[in-house]
């Protein structure tokens, strides 16, 4: 009796112990003030967490703000480029989601200028599309290439100030794919003002130019 007593007491301990260590993959709660990534074991010091944590925030925010854009779109090009931009912003936060988890991010390099350039092409090419109606939001997009100027600039800031040398190069990633969302949404103002010109072509829809920051001028 004595025995069976001792083993079942060490079992419920032990199983006591494992279910306290057991946990979702992604607690969104609230730990000592921080939130859902506080709660994943990763190594990562107190200040990267807290950052990653803001970062899927902002990521999070962005999305629902393009595809809030998109509905209001004056034509079907222009709710493809919202759209695109919704999309990246969802990407980014599976990519830091991906690195607060494993430490590694499946993350690459965009094409969204190429694709911009393409639907850009197509709009020219269809004589029923009003850009006049579009000149109503240019405001809306306005406001949207300033949000993006604010995210690049604190992303090179969070970069410089993190800790984990991947957490870093993360930042710089993102920091290059904010820059193209900024040139995105400036060449769509652009777009629209210069209806008159038909022929006019920007330079600036390649990706390459900003796949590394640094040696941009992001101004």
């Amino acid at each position: 009796f004595f025995f069976r007593h001792f083993f079942v007491h060490n079992m419920l301990r032990l199983a006591t112990r494992l279910s306290a260590v057991a946990a979702p993959r992604l607690a969104c709660g609230t730990v000592q003030g921080r939130g859902c990534l506080a709660q994943v074991v990763r190594g990562y010091s107190t200040v990267d967490m807290d950052v990653l944590d803001y970062l899927l925030k902002v990521e999070k925010d962005g999305e629902e703000y393009y595809r809030g854009l998109a509905e209001k779109a004056t034509n079907p090009g222009f709710k493809r480029i919202l759209t695109m931009l919704a999309d990246d912003e969802a990407r980014h936060y599976q990519a830091i989601e991906d690195m607060a988890h494993s430490g590694d991010t499946g993350m690459g390099k965009s094409t969204i200028l190429k694709t911009t350039k393409s639907v850009f092409d197509q709009i020219r090419a269809d004589p029923t599309v009003d850009l006049l109606a579009a000149k109503d939001q240019l405001e809306l997009y306005a406001a949207a290439r300033d949000l993006e100027a604010r995210n690049r600039d604190e992303y090179i800031a969070r970069a410089s100030a993190a800790s984990d040398p991947k957490v870093r190069a993360l930042f710089e990633l993102v920091a290059n794919e904010e820059q193209k969302h900024y040139i995105m949404i400036d060449e769509l103002i652009q777009f629209i003002q210069r209806d008159e010109e038909p022929d006019w072509e920007s330079y600036r829809l390649d990706d390459s130019l900003y796949d590394n920051i640094n040696r941009v001028d992001v101004a």
